[in-house]
């Protein structure tokens, strides 16, 4: 009784309320100025959306249309936000032309606010009935990004709404991106920070702005001191794009993992029982043939892409003759002059969305390229195809042909010009980042059938002749390979109906199949451990055993015949230490793709009936070559320097500072010729004491006695470290007490290692305790030194094997070698990293909120 009582009560009570709040935002609509009085001194700009630029205020205005749904959802746009400019440090990754993530946004009226939401794609109901599609997107959140107080409001329901807090924020999670790099804590400073009303500007299809924003920070970081005038400040320029969405009339195309395309990817709760809820569309840009019944037709509109004019000659040439190369691919696929390249022109913004770019951007060190770009979440349409250049690259790639041809041959415009050299390299990198653009994954085995894809880490090709000369004639191949052809077949091949396409797309995954034409990707190349001999990173040919032995004997000749002609007249010759690490660690990548074939698995990517072969691990003859050939680059035959290079490694001059290019070492001033060869060692050994390689090797062996174990490779790996031939000259002795440091301390890190299985942890243990005994007898003929260096050894892995349960390692091992790759670790931009590490696919806003790059 007493409960309905409270019901009687409350019901009443609850009634008055919202007739309360109804009451209230009527009478604040009605206080509301109409929108003419509100801007009457403002100029206006018409477009996609009308807004006003209050000059005086440092303001902008934007005015919306009344809602004409239930919900007050005034429309859907593409929101899109950028950097115009950048922090110019490619480890923090805050770069010149940065996108990010693309967002389908809902402007929603909801009272006396309007709402901008990001809607939830991720999950999706494609068919069924409208409950079956509600229930779908009501299960799962959406975000709103922002919300603004609408300030005026007309008759007809147009209102207007101030949007400068939405331009004047930080969009970009610049803050975050700077706390993960360790440079410092920061915080956008709203009152140093402004809209760029120059910068706003309307148009039909796109509204685009752009603020000033100024960050302030404490504790800057040293990459951050490097780069900004004034460390505690970091300012940016941010860009904002709002844009119409694209008309229906795209049709997506379903992902194939065999085809080389990558795809957006959502779940589907509609699909059929007997069909997966996960849903991929591959990223591709809409491209139709003006005569869709043609076996070869132009296209209606022909895909442009613009180099940024701030691109110096000659490489401004290159990249518009290599992003050309695309040209020839799609004209496989049927197009008629379907894809172009040219120069941006005058007046138009890099991040406009109507218009593909090639930027080129300075950073204060070498680091990635990116192809990236807007996608359109909804069904994977290309939008805006954007690729960044780093335009230290291709100094780095004339630093490495100076060390291996010389100096003295750049602007002679022979094969062996280190210029000309670079230049072909950036002209396939431009290829590269573009074919990111198209929609192209990288495939790292196209390298093993004939260099068959601009889509994979080229190695410079260097040959030796039968005079003991290096043939720089091939280094580097020119236009789109076969693999290139027929993954854009895939994807742009234009078919008059749907069961037409089905074939005709499964036809040309079995002329892949019938040709031999192997496609992997980053999870199969970058991650360490990875076990597919055939897919890597800068390497060349079909056996990296063999390719490992030919890039070791170009190193060889390369370094025996180093001197000062390998930097320019009028250089410090401390610059030669620069030159010497290109040269060096020559074979670094080649080593890397030889490891693989130890405790390698033959594997592709197979479908059920396709008649692809099963998965295999490599025969024991091929994993043996490749153990020896490894262990060769740990001689301290291969691993010493001639007093004719080290007598021309001077210190630093005057004013001149170290570089991160330079190797590290204990010797400072002088050059540390000893830590150099443990650097190089260290390559080595630890490749061959992977975890999961070292895994592979035991349960391989079980399943086939004829395969190395585990135990075979520690024992060679020790044999070869501490076995000297009886004639080494004392200076390489010295080298192999390095390189016997490396191995112990690989061993120790090896058996700490919590992602060593107990079987290998157990393996190396027994072998430091076999070493330790060994270790105690004194080597005949031994010296002091030899006795000290032992007593030390010893006493190192004696220490780890009478460790407490928390212990590590008894040394820090040797110093890291320079960067190699131009892009040192990955960066996480937007909402996601992907390790190919990204391999090289990176949360960005474009291809599904990733980006590829080089």
């Amino acid at each position: 009784m007493n409960i309905k009582r409270r019901w009687i009560y409350l019901v009443p009570l609850l009634t008055a309320s919202a007739w309360s709040a109804d009451e209230k935002q009527s009478s604040e609509e009605q206080r509301l100025p109409v929108i003419q009085k509100k801007v009457a001194e403002l100029e206006q700009r018409t477009g996609l959306l009308n807004f006003y630029a209050d000059e005086q205020r440092g303001k902008v205005w934007l005015e919306l249309p009344a809602p004409e749904r239930a919900d007050g959802e005034i429309g859907q746009y593409l929101y899109i936000e950028g950097l115009v400019t950048g922090l110019g440090s490619n480890p923090v990754g805050l770069d010149r032309g940065q996108i990010g993530p693309t967002r389908l946004v809902s402007l929603r009226r909801a009272g006396g606010r309007l709402l901008i939401e990001h809607q939830n794609l991720g999950y999706r109901a494609l068919t069924g009935a409208p409950a079956e599609q509600r229930a779908a997107r009501q299960s799962f959140a959406t975000s709103v990004l922002w919300a603004g107080e609408i300030a005026a409001q007309d008759p007809d329901g147009r209102f207007l709404v101030d949007l400068t807090s939405f331009l004047v924020r930080d969009a970009h999670g610049v803050p975050a991106r700077l706390k993960e790099a360790e440079q410092g804590e920061y915080q956008l400073d709203e009152r140093r920070s402004a809209v760029d009303l120059e910068a706003c500007r309307a148009f039909p299809e796109n509204l685009e702005f752009e603020a000033i924003l100024t960050y302030a920070g404490k504790q800057p970081g040293p990459l951050v001191q490097a780069t900004a005038p004034t460390a505690d400040a970091i300012t940016l320029v941010q860009h904002h794009s709002l844009v119409a969405l694209p008309d229906d009339d795209y049709q997506p195309r379903r992902f194939e993992p065999r085809s080389g395309s990558f795809a957006i990817e959502f779940l589907d709760y509609t699909a059929p029982l007997t069909e997966p809820i996960e849903t991929r569309w591959l990223v591709r840009h809409r491209l139709e043939k003006a005569d869709p019944d043609a076996a070869r037709s132009p296209a209606r509109e022909p895909i442009v892409y613009y180099v940024d004019p701030g691109t110096p000659e000659p490489v401004r040439r290159a990249l518009i003759d290599g992003a050309s190369w695309w040209s020839k691919a799609f004209e496989a696929a049927g197009f008629i002059d379907a894809f172009r390249v040219e120069l941006l022109p005058e007046g138009v913004h890099p991040l406009d969305l109507r218009y593909h770019a090639i930027q080129w951007v300075h950073r204060s060190t070498r680091g990635w390229s990116y192809g990236g770009g807007v996608v359109d979440p909804r069904t994977g349409e290309m939008i805006k195809g954007h690729v960044t250049l780093g335009s230290l690259r291709v100094r780095q790639d004339r630093l490495l042909f100076e060390g291996l041809a010389g100096a003295d041959k750049s602007g002679g415009g022979a094969p062996d010009d280190p210029v000309e050299l670079a230049l072909a390299r950036i002209r396939q990198l431009a290829a590269h980042e573009v074919g990111h653009t198209l929609g192209l994954a990288h495939n790292f085995a196209a390298s093993t059938y004939g260099r068959a894809s601009v889509m994979d880490y080229p190695a410079p090709l260097v040959k030796i002749t039968d005079t003991g000369e290096l043939d720089f004639s091939d280094a580097y191949a020119v236009g789109v390979g076969a693999w290139d052809i027929q993954a854009i077949r895939y994807a742009y091949s234009q078919f008059a109906v749907e069961t037409e396409e089905t074939e005709g797309l499964a036809a040309i995954i079995r002329e892949n199949l019938e040709r031999g034409y192997l496609f992997l990707a980053d999870a199969d190349a970058r991650p360490e451990g990875a076990a597919q001999p055939l897919a890597n990173l800068w390497d060349n040919g079909s056996d990296p055993v063999e390719q490992l032995r030919q890039t070791a004997e170009v190193r060889r000749i390369a370094l025996e015949r180093f001197g000062e002609h390998n930097i320019a007249v009028g250089r410090p010759l401390s610059h030669l230490e620069l030159v010497l690490a290109t040269v060096y660690l020559h074979h670094r990548y080649q080593l890397v793709a030889a490891a693989k074939v130890l405790g390698g698995l033959q594997y592709t990517y197979a479908l059920r009936g396709d008649g692809q072969p099963p998965a295999r691990p490599v025969s024991g003859a091929r994993q043996r070559a490749a153990l020896a050939a490894l262990l060769g680059l740990i001689e301290p035959e291969a691993l010493d320097l001639s007093d004719t290079v080290l007598q021309l490694l001077f210190p630093r001059p005057f004013e001149t500072g170290p570089s991160v290019e330079e190797f590290g070492g204990a010797t400072d001033p002088a050059f540390d010729a000893r830590g150099a060869a443990a650097t190089a060692a260290g390559l080595v050994v630890d490749q061959l004491l992977q975890p999961q390689r070292c895994a592979r090797l035991i349960d391989f062996h079980r399943r086939d006695p004829s395969l190395p174990d585990l135990t075979e490779l520690l024992d060679q790996l020790v044999r070869h470290a501490f076995e000297p031939d009886a004639a080494e000259p004392a200076r390489q002795a010295e080298i192999r007490r390095a390189v016997q440091e490396v191995v112990v301390a690989g061993m120790t890190a090896l058996a700490t290692d919590p992602n060593a299985i107990p079987a290998v942890r157990a393996r190396v243990e027994w072998q430091l305790q076999t070493l330790a005994q060994q270790l105690a007898n004194a080597a005949p003929g031994a010296d002091s030194v030899e006795a000290a260096h032992r007593r030390m050894l010893r006493a190192d892995i004696t220490r780890y094997l009478e460790r407490p349960l928390v212990a590590t390692a008894p040394s820090s091992g040797p110093s890291p070698p320079p960067p190699g790759s131009p892009i040192g670790h990955f960066v996480h931009f937007g909402d996601r990293l992907f390790n190919p590490g990204f391999g090289d696919r990176l949360s960005f806003g474009g291809f599904g909120d990733s980006l590829f790059c080089d």
